[in-house]
């Protein structure tokens, strides 16, 4: 350290470039804000001999036993056999499992993909896929050629598979995995037409396939990414999808319903919200012309409001299952979540006195036990933000009543979830939701958005568990960016989002362009903001 006499108490990337380090473990912040590798802490050991005596001589050291010897030239030369060119692929593979996202997005299914135990076309896909990605992050032209080539053979090999009749409905699950690793590729290179191509592949696949062919992992968190994946892309065209079937929540998990995530519960739930929108656009659409001499108009209005009272109906039931949900993670591991000690933490990447951005909730600052942790309350948030909005938006006189008797009845029904179906919640329960919101305490969707940006603000101190910890993430910065939409007025707020997400390089920037995820800030209205509102206009 400066100022203080002895060795450094920095990392070792820090002492070989001669600048100050900020000391977090395991890895220095500063490191990780520059785009260096930090080396950790670790002292290698250096002997030496301190003794005054002198080495006693041998024998063999005598003039007698010592000969002339004659200097010889000699020319180190490296064999061609350790070239790094033999070594390419690893280098680019190991980048590419940096980016945390990735990793959990394809946990266990990208590594065993990437170690060719998934066939040759899913090796071939992360191949195109860690060159492309190499390539563009040291802008090297030759790999990202390369990365082009090597996913352009993908693609033809692909639609050739995908042209085959039903007769090899059992060998083409696998093409789940090599379909998802390419949409990454389309992804990185932002090739929307390759998108939305690998979006109907995979549809394709699912429904060739049926829920049947992936009940065994890999292919079951596969077919929970491509889920996930499926979901947004139906959110954004405000589609119903096929994946709202029951069949495709139940018999994945048919043979072991204890091991379906809490995150897959929560999709259940998700993957019913793109057909609500699109009854909602129909509901929109219902407009009277006057030219229409014919129709009343009273009579348009009256079977919107009825239209509107019906599809609320079937939000609300939702509504409850999610509260009801939010009981259960309580009562099972509402004691892994508690109130950081306030102050610069050790392990933190970024002490506060370095410029920090603050919590503007003034609620203090999360803790988990597990990264999963944090992941289920986000997207949990992310959902009822869904729902909440949609009440709002279509019943915005009752919609403090519809959401307090979801929440009430949530609270007062026994409950048996796959996870717990001896354990029913009750009121009696007595059961504290701190330091998190317990259900139905809001009416507002700025509360769940407010609790988004607070969980992130643990996880984005701790992405070095992420990386290890072996659980699947589909969703993980879409909980977010339906926050920053509704934050993003707030100057504070913003400003705390960005900072969170420039902490790292994998997530700085994101959503800083402005915008709307999935199209979900034309749904909120002003009430859904403020509840004490007089009108119910969408936000401008």
């Amino acid at each position: 350290m400066v100022g203080v006499a002895g060795r450094s108490k920095g990392c070792n990337t820090c002492r070989k470039r001669r600048v100050k380090c900020d000391e977090a473990k395991p890895q220095c912040y500063r490191c990780i804000k520059a785009g260096f590798e930090c080396l950790g802490y670790e002292r290698a050991t250096q002997w030496r001999h301190t003794s005054m005596a002198s080495l006693p001589t041998s024998q063999w050291q005598t003039s007698e036993y010592m000969e002339p010897i004659q200097p010889v030239s000699m020319t180190f030369t490296p064999t061609r056999e350790l070239s790094l060119v033999a070594f390419e692929t690893d280098i680019c593979t190991a980048h590419m499992f940096r980016n945390f996202v990735w990793k959990s997005y394809g946990t266990p299914w990208l590594d065993q993909a990437a170690g060719g135990k998934l066939g040759n076309l899913s090796l071939d896909a992360v191949t195109a896929l860690a060159q492309l990605n190499f390539g563009l992050s040291n802008r090297t032209r030759d790999l990202q050629l390369r990365g082009s080539a090597q996913y352009g053979k993908c693609l033809r090999v692909l639609a050739g598979e995908l042209g085959k009749d039903g007769a090899a409905v059992h060998d083409s699950r696998w093409l789940v995995v090599p379909i998802l690793v390419l949409m990454m590729v389309s992804a990185i290179q932002a090739d929307r037409t390759a998108a939305v191509f690998h979006l109907k592949a995979i549809g394709k696949v699912l429904v060739l396939c049926g829920p049947e062919a992936f009940q065994h992992q890999p292919l079951r968190n596969a077919f929970e990414a491509a889920r996930a994946t499926l979901l947004i892309a139906s959110l954004f065209a405000r589609r119903r999808t096929f994946l709202e079937d029951p069949r495709w929540q139940e018999i994945p998990y048919a043979g072991d319903p204890f091991a379906k995530p809490q995150q897959s519960q929560l999709l259940d739930i998700f993957v019913v919200i793109p057909g609500l929108l699109e009854e909602v656009g129909r509901i929109n659409n219902m407009t009277y012309h006057p030219r229409d001499e014919l129709i009343d108009p009273s009579i348009v209005l009256d079977e919107e409001l009825d239209r509107r009272a019906d599809l609320c109906g079937r939000i609300a039931p939702q509504l409850e299952k999610l509260y009801r949900w939010r009981w259960n993670w309580q009562h099972r591991y509402g004691h892994h979540v508690v109130l950081d000690k306030p102050g610069f933490q050790s392990h933190s990447p970024e002490p506060e006195s370095e410029g920090s951005q603050s919590n503007p909730s003034g609620l203090g600052r999360l803790k988990f036990d597990r990264y999963v942790y944090a992941d289920d309350i986000a997207l949990y948030n992310a959902a009822l933000m869904w729902l909440l909005t949609l009440i709002w938006k279509l019943e915005p006189f009752h919609a403090t009543t519809i959401i307090d008797g979801c929440a009430r009845h949530a609270a007062t029904s026994s409950s048996s979830s796959p996870q717990s179906p001896k354990s029913p919640i009750l009121p009696s329960d007595n059961i504290s939701f701190e330091p998190l919101g317990p259900p139905g305490a809001s009416f507002s969707i700025r509360e769940p958005a407010m609790e988004i940006c607070r969980v992130f603000d643990w996880q984005c101190r701790h992405h070095e568990q992420h990386a290890v910890s072996g659980d699947q993430t589909c969703l993980y910065l879409f909980p977010l960016g339906m926050a920053r939409s509704v934050l993003d007025a707030d100057p504070d707020c913003r400003e705390w989002i960005d900072d969170m997400l420039d902490s790292n390089p994998v997530t700085a920037g994101y959503g800083r362009s402005g915008g709307s995820v999935v199209g979900f800030k034309s749904y909120v209205t002003r009430r859904a903001l403020d509840p004490d509102a007089e009108d119910s206009e969408k936000i401008t």
